[in-house]
């Protein structure tokens, strides 16, 4: 190869080694978010949740407020502009998902969760704390990796 070769090679490759290192640090952007009806929520239960305080998406906004009948069931549905859906399930019962497609993952310091990449069109991650269950459900539009699992965790670990 002549040097010149050699040299557009090496841009090359720099150029895409710092699109990837540039375009994951924006995938594992998080946003703040501001639960204001969790009260609502709250109110409707025995017992105390947490709700997330970070979001993968800019200007997520709550669509639905919903609390089972026997109150042991609660979903808030979010939804930003560009349609990207999550929901949040908070329970007394443990989702059952079957054990091929789970990963064990860590959420913060001291948790254990659950990550299912893809589920008919979700990629779901659950964990426990205290005596509640907690399910962050994004629905992909078109591929699963449009919200990453680090992202999700990320959303899991500011839950307070």
């Amino acid at each position: 190869m002549t040097r010149k070769k050699i040299i557009i090679m090496a841009l090359i490759l720099i150029l895409v080694a710092t699109f990837s290192i540039g375009w994951s640090a924006v995938r594992a952007k998080m946003y703040d978010f501001n639960l204001t009806e969790a009260s609502e929520l709250t109110e409707n239960h025995s017992y105390e949740m947490m709700t997330p305080t970070k979001v993968p998406f800019k200007e997520m906004k709550v669509t639905d407020l919903n609390v089972a009948e026997d109150k042991q069931t609660a979903v808030i549905s979010l939804i930003n502009a560009d349609k990207n859906m999550l929901d949040i399930q908070i329970t007394k019962t443990k989702p059952e998902y079957p054990a091929d497609k789970k990963e064990t993952v860590k959420i913060g310091n001291n948790i254990s969760g659950e990550f299912i990449p893809d589920d008919t069109g979700r990629r779901i991650l659950t964990w426990q704390k205290d005596e509640l269950y907690y399910e962050i459900i994004y629905y992909y539009k078109l591929t699963p990796s449009e919200v990453s699992e680090t992202q999700l965790i990320k959303m899991a670990a500011s839950f307070n």
